[in-house]
């Protein structure tokens, strides 16, 4: 562990063990076994620790921060986030391992070649992932729903996945005309709105203010959506971005603190923030109870319906 009454800068010689980022690691490992967009997260927060290590060798008094890193921590990162996560990763794998009729799992058995000094099984693993990332990046089925990332923080085209129209006295539908039954893939759209002011925010507190919080969220929004640019031109929904709906919510978390003011501010200041806060909260609540028949495939009256697709692109 490390001893916190000395810095690594006095102490060369012994490093710090970080639990939290072993337990980092685990998860990454995790999500890199859920989903092949995983690997993106862990390429991200490596970068993202060294330049917090950078950061602390600089106000330890260090003269070469990066070359400091570089010689005392790298390995460690390494360790603590690349091997944890990819030993990780395979322990998913464990029940295709043991199995003998598992897909793919003996397409290396009595195959040579440059690789052959590898395991077999990890020949076979790796021959079915990347079967898995090509058939994803390599998808260009138009779709009705298809979506550019450039419009997924706006809402700009969610997807729809079911649609009724009962006719009235039918499926619930009371009213003297047709009535509208729908699940539509659909954000909060103030939670979203205020999640795009908020990462604005958070860029200048980051870029300007150097304050890591900021720096910790954006880094896990970029892990999430920014690689989605890279494959623009295959078939990609607005529903790929729930990987950092949770860190667009850390966002407005952030940006709503800011609105209450410091700890240290006048009375009127915290209570007019408090004020500016919750009306926001309340807001972003009533829009998703007005939004909940849409989300649920309740049945309502088509103007109610068509009340709620604010934009056009949502139909």
């Amino acid at each position: 562990m490390c001893d916190r009454t000395r810095t690594p800068v006095t102490m060369p010689g012994r490093e710090c063990v970080r639990p939290w980022r072993l337990a980092a690691g685990l998860f990454l490992g995790l999500a890199a076994s859920s989903k092949w967009s995983g690997p993106y997260f862990l390429a991200f927060f490596v970068v993202l620790t060294l330049l917090w290590d950078v950061g602390s060798r600089r106000v330890a008094g260090a003269r070469h921060p990066y070359r400091a890193v570089l010689r005392k921590e790298l390995g460690w990162s390494a360790l603590s986030l690349v091997v944890v996560a990819g030993a990780t990763y395979l322990v998913t794998w464990t029940g295709w391992f043991l199995s003998d009729d598992g897909y793919g799992r003996h397409w290396a058995d009595g195959r040579g070649g440059t690789w052959s000094w590898i395991p077999a099984p990890l020949r076979s693993l790796w021959h079915y992932e990347y079967g898995v990332y090509q058939f994803n990046v390599g998808l260009h089925t138009p779709h009705k729903y298809e979506s550019n990332p450039w419009s997924w923080l706006v809402l700009g085209r969610p997807v729809l996945f079911h649609y009724e129209s009962p006719a009235p006295g039918k499926d619930g539908c009371g009213t003297t005309t047709d009535c509208a039954q729908t699940i539509l893939a659909l954000g909060t759209p103030l939670l979203w709105w205020s999640a795009c002011c908020a990462l604005v925010y958070l860029l200048y507190r980051w870029a300007l203010r150097r304050d890591w919080r900021a720096g910790a969220i954006l880094c896990a929004v970029s892990a999430g959506y920014l690689p989605w640019f890279l494959y623009q031109d295959r078939t990609i929904f607005s529903f790929y971005a729930v990987v950092f709906v949770p860190y667009l919510c850390l966002a407005v978390t952030m940006m709503l603190g800011a609105v209450l003011g410091p700890p240290g501010a006048a009375r009127k200041r915290r209570i007019q923030g408090g004020v500016a806060a919750g009306v926001l909260v309340l807001l972003i609540a009533w829009n998703f109870i007005y939004f909940f028949p849409v989300y649920t495939g309740q049945t309502i009256p088509y103007a109610d319906w068509r009340a709620r697709m604010w934009l056009d692109t949502w139909i």
